[in-house]
């Protein structure tokens, strides 16, 4: 009898952990599709609108000094065409962003060089500022990154999400992100980026946006660079929706003519 009794219990155990595991299982993948959700949301919010955006880049230095780049971009739904330029110097840099921001060529226009930006040549700073290539891409943070959900906190007064993210691929430099997401309409108010030792180098805070379309759209980004004291200052101050683009501007080696 005694040894009946001792079976029972083993099995039951037996069957409390299985249960208890497949729970956790379940829970830890629950949490780990809604951080890709929030994300998804997130994407949403920081695409670009099609049409033509006008706006200007400021490089701030911390003795006070800074310059000012003035841009358009010409916006389709998978092709992105910034020209940048500086009062007295004229059109100084084309960036051609392919694919929904995958793909990025550049062409200067002074040096007359055209260059495909691929693996770390994307975290290449563009004309000196904070931003590099690929943070005004525009690509998909969902299909370069996994997301895992760390807990709700206070940013700003705002309740927000937190998330930390780790690259897919590791051709880059940046070696994790932390996106800091307002519960309310999943607009991302702070973006924080690590090298690849998880040190922290900038973080970027979307400090406007408007509604456009019946959505939100951010036009307002502040990078600071922590290590140099640097900050850029990239706006969107206005929005063409009309505008019918001919595709040959989308074509890489049309960036010279």
């Amino acid at each position: 009898m005694i040894k009946k009794i001792t079976v029972f219990f083993v099995l039951l155990v037996g069957c409390l952990i299985v249960v208890k595991h497949t729970l956790y299982s379940q829970e830890s993948r629950k949490i780990e599709l809604t951080a890709q959700n929030i994300l998804v949301r997130a994407d949403e919010i920081l695409k670009y609108p099609t049409g033509l955006l006008n706006g200007k880049l400021k490089h701030i230095y911390p003795n006070g000094k800074a310059y000012s780049l003035d841009f358009n971009s010409s916006i389709s739904e998978e092709d992105f065409l910034f020209t940048f330029s500086r009062v007295g110097r004229g059109e100084q840099l084309k960036i051609l962003y392919k694919l929904s921001g995958d793909d990025i060529w550049v062409y200067n226009i002074h040096s007359i060089e055209l260059f495909h930006k691929i693996g770390v040549d994307r975290f290449d700073q563009v004309l000196g500022t904070n931003f590099a290539y690929l943070d005004i891409s525009n690509s998909d943070y969902q299909s370069s990154y996994t997301a895992k959900l760390e807990g709700s906190s206070i940013y700003k007064g705002i309740d927000v999400y937190k998330l930390r993210l780790k690259p897919i691929f590791e051709d880059g430099m940046y070696g994790q992100l932390v996106f800091w997401i307002s519960k309310s309409d999943y607009t991302p108010l702070r973006i924080d980026y690590y090298d690849t030792d998880n040190v922290i180098i900038k973080f970027m805070t979307i400090a406007k946006t408007i509604k456009h379309k019946n959505r939100i759209f951010p036009i307002r980004y502040d990078m600071m660079d922590i290590r140099k004291g640097t900050i850029s200052i990239l706006v969107f101050d206005k929005i063409d929706d009309r505008i019918k683009f001919n595709k040959e501007i989308f074509q890489s080696e049309k960036l010279g003519e």
